[in-house]
């Protein structure tokens, strides 16, 4: 019964995400109007990174509420189920007049994946810090 509690959870949260990205993604937007990019790979990385700097908030947020929310030992792993959700039901839709290039596809690639990757990072750390704390609080040193 946990499993499916745990399971409605991540798509609340993933929906939830999906509403701060959507909030989010005006102020972020105007952070990227007027940038011109280069034709280098780093600014394909740049580009898809702050093309979904709003989702990758979102994002983070969430994979911090899952950490916090979710009953399980190991809790940063349900992170997962919404990074999957946030790469399978992305709102990106990219429309292109004509074939898109090696360089545009790298930087759709990058702002598909960099929020759930982002995503998964928060929740690692969140899960990090907070059985650190719980050791402290019992007394028990953690080494590192």
């Amino acid at each position: 019964m946990s499993a499916i509690r745990n399971v409605l959870i991540c798509f609340g949260v993933f929906w939830l995400s999906l509403w701060v990205a959507a909030v989010l993604a005006r102020p972020f937007g105007t952070l990227n109007d007027g940038i011109v990019y280069g034709d280098g790979v780093l600014s394909a990385l740049g580009m898809g990174v702050m093309s979904s700097m709003g989702r990758t908030l979102a994002a983070v947020l969430a994979g911090i509420l899952i950490t916090v929310v979710v009953a399980s030992q190991k809790s940063e792993l349900w992170a997962l189920v919404v990074a999957a959700l946030l790469v399978v039901d992305a709102p990106v839709r990219h429309h292109w007049g004509y074939p898109a290039t090696a360089w545009d596809r790298l930087w759709q690639s990058v702002d598909l994946l960099f929020p759930a990757l982002a995503c998964v990072l928060a929740a690692v750390l969140t899960g990090y810090l907070r059985r650190r704390r719980s050791h402290f609080r019992r007394g028990v040193a953690v080494p590192g």
